[in-house]
């Protein structure tokens, strides 16, 4: 009995796609899985006191960071000041269960290190704010720096492809509304 047209077709079909599949998984083991992203925004010298203030308030934290569909909120604190105790829970719409934490890891003047975990199934992200001042401008650059390794198997060099486009955009809106809460 001869195969039918259909069969021939379906045949052919499902050869490409696997070939497709494999090709994409042989370049997968070729990409690295790390990935480094880095914004950063000018701050004037009249504002930049209002800023590190904003930035060093833990309260404030809750009102300039920019969470996608959730928000900040901080966890019990004895101190207004940001400090290594600092701890936020990251909470997310109405209909959705998961929940995560915001956790400052060290503080500096000119530095913060914290650590986010979006949800409780995946793995911290470290994260860093320093403070720059240029002397040859006088200008201040508020730089957050996010770098770390994916692990979610063979698609993880794909994901650090797009990191930068995904938690890029939060981190501008964060800084903006960061030196733009400062201004009023």
């Amino acid at each position: 009995m001869q195969p039918t047209k259909a069969l021939v077709t379906l045949r052919y079909v499902t050869r490409i796609a696997a070939v497709i599949i494999l090709i994409a998984v042989a370049v997968g083991f070729f990409l690295p899985a790390d990935y480094r992203i880095e914004r950063s925004i000018d701050v004037s010298s009249d504002e930049i006191e209002r800023v590190e203030q904003r930035l060093f308030e833990a309260q404030q934290w809750s009102e300039w960071m920019h969470i996608e569909g959730g928000a900040l909120q901080l966890a019990s604190q004895a101190t207004t000041e940001l400090n290594d105790a600092t701890t936020y829970t990251i909470r997310y719409d109405a209909g959705n269960d998961k929940q995560g934490t915001l956790e400052i890891v060290s503080v500096t003047p000119s530095q913060i290190d914290f650590v986010v975990t979006p949800n409780q199934s995946t793995l911290p992200v470290p994260n860093r704010l320093e403070i720059i001042h240029h002397l040859a401008t006088s200008q201040w650059e508020l730089k957050w720096v996010i770098e770390g390794e994916l692990n979610a198997g063979f698609l993880s060099p794909y994901l650090a492809l797009v990191a930068d486009r995904i938690a890029g955009s939060n981190i501008e809106r964060s800084l903006a509304n960061l030196v733009a809460d400062a201004n009023r």
